[in-house]
């Protein structure tokens, strides 16, 4: 399973747009504050065909997929 990250205002939002998308993807949660955490089980052959469909529903409801966000530790003071 791969991971990959959308920049989202809520996880319904994702599903919403996910549907019954193909190639196994499903949220998992909230990595961040503005950032939903997604898997798919596509294999290389699959990744090819729907991605780009996944991606397709993702920005039509005005979702963008990012790079994974560092998560930055505040420096103690």
């Amino acid at each position: 399973m791969e991971r990959f990250y959308v920049r989202a205002p809520s996880i319904n939002a994702v599903r919403r747009a996910l549907g019954r998308a193909p190639g196994g993807a499903r949220v998992v949660g909230r990595y961040d504050r503005e950032t939903i955490e997604c898997l798919h089980t596509m294999d290389e052959r699959s990744r090819a065909r729907h991605w780009p469909m996944l991606v397709s529903r993702l920005e039509r409801a005005g979702l963008t997929v990012v790079e994974r966000p560092s998560r930055l530790i505040p420096p103690e003071s």
